[in-house]
């Protein structure tokens, strides 16, 4: 798309078209979420904003102001130089492996507009504000859904800004994608139900940002959005989707009463299996895949990191989702301090046994803040740029095999999972137990069937590409 014939655009940077702008606000406010690493399985898979900058982008139209969301990864292609230029105010939404390039924009931004004024948040900042701070004029840490209009209008003061965790989300608005350049690129539709995780695994920033307490939309503004984003598929991207059962299963059945039918996508908790009810009413719903983090299936490293998981639990949660014909796709981390070389094996055999149909495999990272980061020992990290922090990088030195063993390691599952004897094993798998799914119509299996094939197949040409890209990286490993 050319970016200066998009209506939203043009909209932006001609402030007296846009008719619910308020004349005492004719700010040009650009939310900006830097690129990040294409070469992953996730980001191949699944193109969208974030939530929190989406949101704050439609509070601030929806009470008047000139905002608009730019998302490089979406876009393809780095932010424009007139968007820097027109943008009054520059507001970053940073992660670990996007804070590098997001501080070079916001340098790159001050030259341009030198009157103009950067605000930065997101997970990284928040969790190490003193850094961020460096590069803004202010910094939020937390959810900033509450106070952005605040801040717009200057009420703050201070240069690091403490927002308050949100107690009543039902009284927020729905994200509209309409307000992200490019938004047709977007062919899954993000869907954020809750927010918080009632668990506490070691290695995971979500509790630290979002805390531990569950909090809900309500359903009916998840059926709202349903509606207004208008896709076919969906992607429930909270972090435990099926945390509370009761409203889970009135959310599905309000799904099932709607008169288009979705396929969706959910994150959930392995032990989800043990419901069968639930994952029944999920299948009915529409629900096609489940993203899981199993993590690992060393009983040791599950201990490890407090994950309260068994590996029989995953064999038999395994069974109950195929049951019903919904696909997984499983999420694993390599390098954890019990892991030995024999995991890599083990981890292959366990996925391939289970025909689990899709597969991400990452080494393990420590974000600064979680317990996990805590316990490593300094001498122990190889690098701390975070630029590497992607998964797909050693970032500490594992302690019963080498970085480079690790890494190999990591490709070699990748090679083997999404080798071509593996994907038609999985393909004639899917035609052999084609007929045991009647809880599905025959064109939705065979659909279901056909996009696990050729998914598989974009993920090896992914696999093929990090290969490529991380040669040098190798040699770099091997001198370690």
């Amino acid at each position: 798309m050319n970016l200066l014939k998009s209506k939203l655009i043009q909209d932006w940077l001609n402030s007296e078209n846009i008719k619910s702008l308020n004349t005492n606000n004719t700010k040009r406010i650009l939310f900006l979420e830097p690129r990040g690493v294409e070469v992953n399985i996730f980001s191949f898979a699944m193109k969208y904003p974030l939530i929190g900058p989406l949101r704050m982008t439609t509070i601030l139209r929806q009470n008047g102001y000139n905002a608009i969301m730019y998302h490089e990864n979406l876009a393809k292609k780095d932010v424009p130089i007139i968007l820097l230029k027109s943008a009054d105010i520059l507001i970053l939404t940073l992660l670990t492996m996007t804070c590098k390039r997001g501080y070079e924009i916001a340098k790159y931004y001050k030259t341009l507009r030198p009157d103009g004024k950067v605000i930065i948040g997101g997970i990284h900042p928040s969790l190490n504000p003193d850094e961020a701070s460096q590069y803004c004029d202010q910094l939020v840490i937390g959810e900033g859904e509450e106070i952005i209009i605040d801040l717009i209008e200057g009420k703050f003061k201070d240069k690091i800004i403490k927002a308050n965790m949100i107690e009543d989300l039902t009284k927020l608005p729905i994200p509209n994608l309409n307000f992200v350049y490019n938004n047709r690129r977007i062919k899954i539709a993000p869907i954020l139900t809750s927010l918080g995780c009632p668990f506490n695994c070691s290695f995971c920033c979500v509790t630290i940002m979002f805390g531990r307490r569950y909090r809900r939309f309500s359903i009916e503004q998840i059926i709202e959005s349903i509606k207004l984003y208008n896709r076919k598929r969906l992607f429930f991207i909270d972090d435990n989707f099926c945390a509370d059962r009761k409203r889970t299963f009135n959310l599905l059945k309000e799904i099932r009463k709607l008169k288009k039918k979705y396929l969706w996508i959910a994150q959930v908790r392995a032990d989800l299996g043990k419901d069968e009810e639930l994952v029944k009413e999920m299948a009915l719903a529409g629900c096609r895949r489940v993203f899981i983090g199993f993590e690992s299936i060393n009983q040791d490293s599950l201990n490890e990191i407090s994950k309260n998981a068994t590996i029989e639990m995953y064999k038999n949660s395994i069974e109950v989702f195929h049951k019903y014909g919904i696909a997984i796709h499983g999420m694993f981390i390599l390098g954890f301090d019990n892991d030995k070389k024999d995991v890599l094996k083990n981890t292959l055999n366990f996925i391939t046994k289970n025909h689990i149909e899709s597969c991400q495999f990452l080494i393990i990272t420590p974000f600064k803040g979680t317990r996990f980061y805590e316990e490593i020992e300094e001498n122990r990290f190889i690098t701390k740029d975070t630029n590497l922090y992607d998964g797909n990088h050693v970032i500490i030195k594992p302690k019963n095999m080498s970085s480079l063993d690790l890494y190999q390691g990591m490709i070699w599952l990748y090679e083997k999972f999404y080798s071509w004897y593996n994907i038609f094993r999985q393909l004639f798998y899917d035609i052999k137990t084609f007929r045991l799914q009647k809880i599905h119509s025959i064109g939705y299996r065979i659909r279901k069937m056909l996009n696990n094939f050729f998914r598989s197949i974009g993920f090896k040409i992914i696999i093929i590409k990090l290969k490529l890209k991380n040669k040098k990286y190798k040699k770099y490993l091997s001198n370690i």
